[in-house]
């Protein structure tokens, strides 16, 4: 976090390292991401401020004076809403984060969704144009794809092919599942990014912030939610087949 005192504005960068991950034998391949996720996400003096310890909303006078009166002690945390934008900034105590050995803080891992509990609402607009709005999409089963960008090594043939598999497969059994794919990839790049072969999924252009609003700390990640909101599954890409090998009803 940078603080510029003559324009007065906050740069959080939220910095994601993909993990390594390991290909069992029953699915495709998929490599480790070699790259570096920054994004910048700015606050101002009018941006919304929540005091984490009471919930209640500060002024940035009050946000400044704490920050003045307890240097080190405070993170500033972008609270992603359900468009997946940063609509508010968290003021959290570093003792309620957890604190990594070397210095690090990191969210609290509970925040992710977990299974058996309902999913935290999105409002999504596809590259199709039309808008997902998970209160309305209540009655369908709604697969979850969260990734970085659509390019190799992890966007590829064999990545996706288990993807559009298991949505065929169901929709021959009569069961539709809505299949939507996060990405940092603008609109532009998304036309350009996607092939025309089915790629198993709706494209969701500049919708990295629902990585972080569902805590997401390894890419591809899938969450699938069944007809009533709930999480069913969640898997990581070389364990699509805890997913796949579900029966839908």
């Amino acid at each position: 976090m940078k603080l510029k005192k003559e324009g007065i504005f906050i740069l959080v960068n939220f910095i994601c390292l993909a993990g390594i991950v390991r290909a069992q034998s029953e699915e495709p391949k998929v490599t480790r991401y070699n790259g570096k996720i920054s994004q910048q996400i700015v606050m101002t003096r009018t941006s919304t401020i929540i005091d984490h310890a009471t919930g209640k909303r500060i002024s940035y006078e009050t946000y400044d004076q704490v920050l003045r009166k307890n240097p080190g002690q405070y993170a500033t945390r972008p609270v992603f809403d359900k468009y997946g934008k940063a609509s508010s900034f968290a003021l959290v105590k570093k003792s309620q984060l957890d604190i990594r050995s070397n210095g690090a803080v990191m969210n609290n891992p509970d925040m992710m969704p977990e299974i058996g509990e309902p999913i935290p609402p999105f409002v999504m607009t596809g590259l199709d144009g039309k808008e997902y709005n998970s209160d309305r999409l209540k009655g369908k089963y709604v697969l979850l794809g969260f990734w970085v960008k659509y390019e190799k090594p992890l966007y590829t043939l064999a990545s996706t092919k288990v993807i559009s598999d298991f949505v065929e497969e169901n929709r021959k059994n009569g069961i539709e599942i809505v299949s939507l794919g996060t990405t940092l990839n603008t609109r532009e790049e998304c036309l350009e990014a996607i092939p025309k072969r089915n790629c198993g999924f709706v494209p969701v252009p500049d919708s990295y912030g629902f990585n972080h609003r569902y805590h997401i700390s390894e890419t591809p990640y899938f969450i699938l939610v069944d007809k009533n909101g709930i999480v069913k599954a969640m898997a990581p890409h070389t364990e699509f087949f805890r997913i796949a090998e579900l029966r839908l009803r």
